[in-house]
């Protein structure tokens, strides 16, 4: 089998680049065992809650074509995709100026590993952190250069904000595809590539943004849950005549995580394949990387006519769990400067995680002691 799978399928992979974090380290490289040791997202968890609109698993359909007589439409080439993966309110973000709750809680993760060493944490703790991360830089980014109607550009081309080290941990600068690859897939991939369905990039094409925070206690469920709904929608597999396999583009970013790449790939999406296509995907005997839609998980720019009257509703963010998020971003607790100052300690960990946390310092203080240097008497033998 492995034989004509090799001679059959098709590959187009691009070279990603890995910035400079060419090693692990050390901060990074370990794992605790004490699974009370927990980090709480609740701030970023209430924010993608108001932002991110979950449109459900894909039936597979296809949208009709749209006439743009007597509007202003944009074109979507990609009919089979374009219902598909969630959407977020880029245009409204931007109105009420929420790019900056993102930014300040990028900067509070930045600093948890100042409280506590990311090598205290249990594996699946230090994945939601790593996840948590991306995800919040990432929208930081493109809420920054918004309005855009297709990714690609930004994310492959010149200057990529892939690229871009604007991201500090433990005095260490990080680029987002640093902790895609360098990090994540390096530590955790190998043994779980279900990690590759965290790095959602903006477009429909790529893996889901959740509406919600990544937490340690489910990361792996949660990650299970995209890669199911991801791998059974039109933007992550399709099959074609009786036994042509097609697979999402995205998939050219994973190839350091198997060691037989056509081979364990295919298996993995076979794995993940519901229904009736499950048999179509076993009995292919190969697959091309070939489906791929760049275009923004913008809710308007995707989906409305423009000029249109009502083309600004604010109703999305206003109200929601009691709160009222509108063009001045009311309710601004997540983003003030004094509670960005003590989301680490007040926010990011329960009460009796502090106590373990300062138990820990303390021993480590211990441990570590101090040591007085003194100059050697020449007098003495």
């Amino acid at each position: 089998m492995l034989k004509p799978l090799l001679l059959i399928t098709t590959i187009f992979f691009t070279a990603y680049s890995s910035a400079k974090l060419d090693t692990l380290p050390e901060e990074f490289a370990d794992f605790g065992l004490d699974n009370d040791l927990t980090i709480s997202y609740g701030d970023l968890d209430q924010l993608l809650k108001i932002t991110v609109i979950d449109l459900g698993r894909s039936d597979r359909g296809f949208r009709k074509g749209q006439s743009s007589i007597g509007t202003r439409t944009r074109a979507h080439k990609n009919n089979d995709t374009a219902l598909e993966a969630n959407r977020f309110y880029y245009e409204e973000v931007v109105k009420a100026n929420l790019k900056t709750g993102f930014r300040k809680i990028r900067l509070s993760l930045e600093q948890v590993p100042e409280q506590i060493p990311l090598n205290e944490l249990v594996l699946s703790e230090q994945l939601a952190y790593w996840l948590n991360l991306y995800t919040t830089a990432l929208l930081e980014k493109l809420i920054e250069h918004y309005p855009i109607f297709s990714t690609e550009d930004l994310l492959f081309g010149d200057n990529s904000l892939l690229d871009e080290e604007f991201i500090t941990v433990m005095g260490h600068s990080l680029s987002l595809n640093d902790i895609q690859h360098n990090i994540v897939f390096k530590k955790f991939g190998k043994s779980k590539p279900i990690v590759m369905y965290g790095f959602h990039q903006g477009n429909i094409g790529s893996p889901n943004l959740r509406p919600e925070a990544y937490v340690g206690s489910k990361v792996y469920y949660q990650l299970a849950d995209n890669g199911e709904e991801f791998v059974n929608s039109n933007r992550g597999m399709q099959i074609k005549g009786k036994d042509r396999l097609y697979l999402s583009v995205y998939y050219q970013q994973t190839e350091a995580l198997f060691d037989d790449f056509e081979q364990d790939l295919k298996s993995h999406i076979e794995h993940y394949t519901n229904g009736s296509l499950k048999d179509a995907v076993e009995s292919s005997k190969g697959f091309k990387l070939t489906i791929d839609d760049w275009h923004i998980v913008d809710l308007y720019r995707t989906h409305r006519a423009y000029g249109a009257s009502a083309a600004i509703n604010r109703a999305p963010l206003e109200g929601i769990g009691g709160i009222t998020y509108g063009y001045r971003a009311a309710d601004g607790s997540y983003i003030t400067d004094p509670l960005t100052k003590r989301l680490a300690q007040f926010g990011r960990y329960p009460p009796q995680v502090w106590k373990k946390i300062r138990k820990l310092y303390k021993q480590r203080e211990r441990i570590k002691g101090t040591v007085e240097i003194k100059d050697l008497d020449v007098n003495q033998e």
